[in-house]
């Protein structure tokens, strides 16, 4: 039981860290279509694979909230009862319809970009060696 919850912890982290280097931010609005925010809302995990492995079926659930002032949640909560959550900003291009997703740690920028179709996401990051890929989509 012991080995299943830090495994759980450990995944849980995982995507904590992911949100640490996707930070996201709000641009000026300028249009209908941002004016509108069709963006906005929760969105599921869909897939997690970590390295290849599926890491997903470890978790309950992944959420990750999209808010009006240019806010984000993401919040893991793993099968052993681990919750994980991360808080950031995020931007929407509307020329590419792409979140763009930035963070600081250590002093250093980080961005990443996920190309938004049909209410659906993926990102991934490199962490330890290993590729992080997280598929989200729109929750109905």
């Amino acid at each position: 039981m012991g080995k299943i919850i830090r495994k759980g912890a450990v995944l849980a982290a995982c995507i904590v860290i992911f949100a640490v280097f996707c930070g996201f931010k709000v641009s000026e609005m300028s249009s209908l279509r941002e004016f509108s925010s069709p963006y906005l809302g929760e969105y599921e995990c869909t897939e997690a694979l970590l390295g290849g492995k599926d890491i997903l079926k470890m978790f309950k659930t992944v959420t990750l909230t999209l808010e009006k002032e240019g806010r984000f949640t993401i919040v893991a909560k793993s099968k052993a009862g681990v919750r994980s959550e991360k808080s950031g900003t995020y931007a929407y291009e509307e020329e590419t319809s792409e979140l763009v997703f930035r963070a600081e740690r250590k002093g250093k920028t980080y961005e990443k970009r996920a190309k938004l179709e049909n209410g659906s996401f993926t990102v991934s990051q490199s962490l330890s060696g290993r590729e992080l890929v997280l598929r989200f989509r729109a929750k109905t």
